[in-house]
C-alpha cells in the first residue's frame, strides 16, 4: 500500500468513526435534543464553507484554470440541488433538525438509504480529491470539515432510526452501515483519481466544493427559516473561524508544502 493510499483510508476511516462518535452521542440520548443538533449542523456548515472558499475553490482553479473550476463548483452545486430536490435530501442532518420532535424527522425508506449513500460517498470523494491537491493542508482541512458534518450526520441518522422504530443499536448499527459508503467513494474516488490528469483532479475537487456549498446553503436556508438566525450564525461563524485558525496553525507548522 502505497503512502498516499495510506493516507486516504486513514482519512476516511477518521471521518466514519466521526459519524459513529454522533451515533453514540445520539442513543445515549433518552429524547433528541433539536438546539444541540441544530448547533452542531450550523457549526458543521460554516466549517465547510470555510474549507470551500478558503481552500477547494481555490486549490480547484489554481489546477484547471478560473472558468472551468468555477464552471466545475457550480455543476457540482446544480447536481446536488437537482438530487435533493428531484429524489430526496442530501443532507439528513440538515433535513432532521429541520423542524421540532417527532415531526421533523424523516422516515426511512428506499429513497432516504439512496440519498444518504450517495451523500457519505461524496464525502469519500472529498477525502480522496483533497490528497491529490497541490496543498497538504487543503487534504487535512477538509478532513477535518468532513468529520465536524460528520457528527451530526452520525447523531441525526441515529436519531432517525429510532424515530422510524429500531432499537438503540440496531439504529446504531445502521448508521454505521451507512456510513461505510464513505469508504466506498474514497475507494472509487482512489480508483479514478489515480488514473487521471491535474486538470480532470482539478475538476473533481471543484465538484465536490459545489457539493459543500448546496449543503452549506441547505442546511442554513432550512434552520433559519424555521429557528432564530442569530444564534445560527453565530455557530456558523464559530465554525468558519475555527477551519480558519486550524490553516493558520497548519501554515505555521509549514503544512502547507506542494505535493
Amino acid at each position: 500500500m502505497s503512502e498516499a493510499t495510506g493516507l486516504i483510508v486513514l482519512r476516511a476511516a477518521i471521518a466514519i468513526i466521526a459519524a459513529g462518535v454522533g451515533g453514540l452521542i445520539g442513543i445515549s440520548w433518552k429524547k433528541s435534543s433539536h438546539r444541540t443538533l441544530c448547533a452542531l449542523v450550523s457549526f458543521a456548515a460554516g466549517a465547510l464553507l470555510a474549507v470551500t472558499v478558503v481552500n477547494i475553490i481555490p486549490e480547484s482553479t489554481e489546477m484547471v484554470g478560473l472558468l472551468p473550476g468555477l464552471a466545475a463548483t457550480f455543476a457540482g452545486l446544480i447536481v446536488f440541488y437537482l438530487i435533493g430536490k428531484y429524489v430526496y435530501y442530501l443532507c439528513p442532518a440538515c433535513a432532521a433538525s429541520a423542524s421540532e420532535a417527532n415531526t421533523g424527522y424523516l422516515q426511512l425508506g428506499v429513497l432516504l438509504m439512496v440519498a444518504l449513500a450517495i451523500h457519505s460517498a461524496v464525502d469519500g470523494l472529498a477525502i480522496a480529491a483533497s490528497t491529490h491537491a497541490h496543498h497538504e493542508a487543503v487534504a487535512v482541512l477538509v478532513l477535518l470539515a468532513v468529520s465536524y458534518h460528520k457528527v451530526p450526520e452520525g447523531l441525526a441518522l441515529v436519531s432517525v432510526s429510532r424515530l422510524a422504530g429500531y432499537t438503540r443499536w440496531r439504529a446504531f448499527g445502521l448508521t454505521l452501515l451507512i456510513e461505510l459508503t464513505t469508504g466506498l467513494g474514497a475507494f472509487i474516488g482512489l480508483m479514478v483519481l489515480n488514473a487521471l490528469t491535474d486538470f480532470w483532479q482539478g475538476m473533481i475537487l471543484g465538484v465536490v466544493g459545489g457539493s459543500f456549498l448546496y449543503v452549506v446553503g441547505f442546511a442554513l436556508i432550512r434552520e433559519m427559516m424555521e429557528h432564530e438566525r442569530k444564534s445560527i450564525l453565530g455557530y456558523l461563524v464559530i465554525g468558519f473561524i475555527s477551519i480558519m485558525a486550524l490553516g493558520l496553525i497548519l501554515q505555521s507548522f509549514g503544512i502547507v508544502h506542494s505535493h
